[in-house]
């Protein structure tokens, strides 16, 4: 598990660089907040699943960018 927290706006590819490294580092799920939008993205047995926005950025795309290993 691991979440974080954004002042600012974040971009997209700060959010896909986010995602990556929980991901790299084994953890089951992300989440990312900015004031009240919220992006979850978490690992089950049948790929990654994503949901919420951060402005543009939609969790379910997010998660369906990465490949599990």
């Amino acid at each position: 598990m691991r979440q974080i927290e954004y002042t600012k706006k974040p971009s997209g590819p700060t959010l896909r660089a986010a995602i990556r490294k929980a991901l790299a580092a084994g953890e089951t799920w992300v989440q990312l907040t900015w004031g009240e939008n919220q992006i979850t993205v978490e690992r089950t047995p049948w790929g990654l699943d994503g949901h919420g926005w951060i402005g543009r950025h939609g969790g379910h795309d997010l998660a369906r960018e990465f490949k599990m290993n």
